[in-house]
């Protein structure tokens, strides 16, 4: 699991910025929450538009679109405000209890990419610009034709079969496969593409199970036809959707036709359903969009109590997830632009409220950080 990251040179992340997903000493929560303890099962970050809230998801996702091979560019994430040519990248992985230190740089002004992972403080890979070193146990395998726009972490992998010889690799490697990356304005979740693809590869009783034990009021199916409430809708032999249905009332509907918050959770469920099951990360940026806010709370708080080895990671404008009930203290991210010094990001734990006192009142009151202001100048 994620237990830190460090940008620096990042988009609006001028100063080398630290996000720590490591449990702070708040008991509340912390049997659904926290990871043995130790590592948070995930993070809130919210504060004004446009003060980095997306940028800080998309230093989580860079690691993970660029071992999907999803072809990242470097340049795309440079400060552009900071005459710093160097874009750095740091994570730190704990994998039954091994620590894994992972940092990337890539200087925009050679256009080259520099790599260093450690286990435990050991190295084990290494890369400086087209040539990497993987060392595994006595074996030592050089490349000296990395891509300039690969990682050569992937490119290791994939080339050793996924790291068979050093298991907490393949951990590593396992763990970003398993992970997801979401956008709920993005167009695809109002036309059901990632659920479409789920019910043709998978089917639907999975799903059905979950919207069960999630007591949400809809069952859903996939085909040419469905009926119920007196009405049947076809769409012909060659023609197949998704549909969903009210258990209270069974009248059938076409996803596309759905309400826009039942387009969005229907397709966030094959991700959700995914990093429950196995361990990964689940990335959702605007995350609530559409959503009553007591859906949105009764998502986060299901996959804090039946995911295990997973994290959820999410921007939103709901406050209302601003709550004891719903994240501890250290696992809301308070984020605010800070002109030329670029995006801060500050934990609500370090103003230390008291697990009792209403953290929702106390943002919108202004006692801590990250809450717009409206104000003439």
């Amino acid at each position: 699991m994620l237990a830190k990251m460090y940008l620096t040179n990042f988009l609006s992340f001028k100063e080398r910025t630290e996000i720590d997903l490591t449990a702070s000493k708040y008991s509340i929560l912390g049997k659904t929450n926290v990871y043995k303890s130790e590592i948070l099962k995930g993070a809130l970050f919210i504060g004004p538009n446009a003060s980095g809230k997306s940028n800080a998801l998309k230093g989580l996702s860079f690691i993970i679109k660029m071992i999907k091979g999803e072809g990242v560019s470097f340049n795309r994430y440079r400060c552009l405000f900071s005459d710093n040519p160097i874009i750095t990248i740091e994570y730190e992985f704990i994998f039954e209890s091994k620590k894994v230190e992972y940092a990337i740089e890539y200087n925009i002004q050679t256009n080259s990419i520099s790599e260093n992972l450690k286990i435990d403080e050991i190295t084990v890979l290494k890369r400086t610009g087209n040539t990497g070193e993987l060392r595994i146990g006595q074996s030592v395998t050089t490349d000296d034709q990395v891509d300039s726009e690969t990682l050569f972490l992937r490119t290791a992998s994939f080339n050793t079969g996924r790291f068979p010889q050093e298991p907490t690799l393949r951990k590593l490697m396992d763990f970003l496969q398993n992970s997801y990356i979401v956008d709920e304005y993005n167009w695809d979740a109002r036309v059901g593409s990632t659920i479409t693809r789920y019910a043709e590869e998978f089917g639907v009783e999975k799903i059905n199970k979950y919207l069960t034990a999630f007591k949400y009021d809809f069952s859903m199916e996939y085909g040419s036809e469905s009926e119920g409430a007196g009405l049947k809708l076809t769409l012909g032999a060659d023609n197949k959707m998704v549909f969903l249905k009210r258990k209270s009332f069974p009248f059938p509907n076409v996803l596309i036709n759905e309400s826009q918050g039942n387009q969005v959770f229907a397709d966030l469920l094959p991700h959700l359903i995914r990093v429950i099951e196995n361990a990964g990360m689940l990335i959702v940026d605007e995350f609530g969009n559409s959503f009553h806010n007591k859906l949105a709370e009764k998502i986060i708080s299901f996959f804090m109590e039946n995911a295990k080895n997973s994290q959820i990671f999410i921007t939103s404008h709901h406050t209302n997830l601003i709550s004891n009930s719903v994240f501890r203290p250290d696992q809301i991210n308070l984020i605010t632009f800070l002109n030329t010094s670029g995006s801060n990001v500050k934990r609500l734990s370090q103003f230390k409220p008291r697990e009792a006192q209403n953290l929702e009142k106390m943002y919108l009151g202004g006692m801590f950080e990250g809450l717009p202001i409206y104000e003439e100048v």
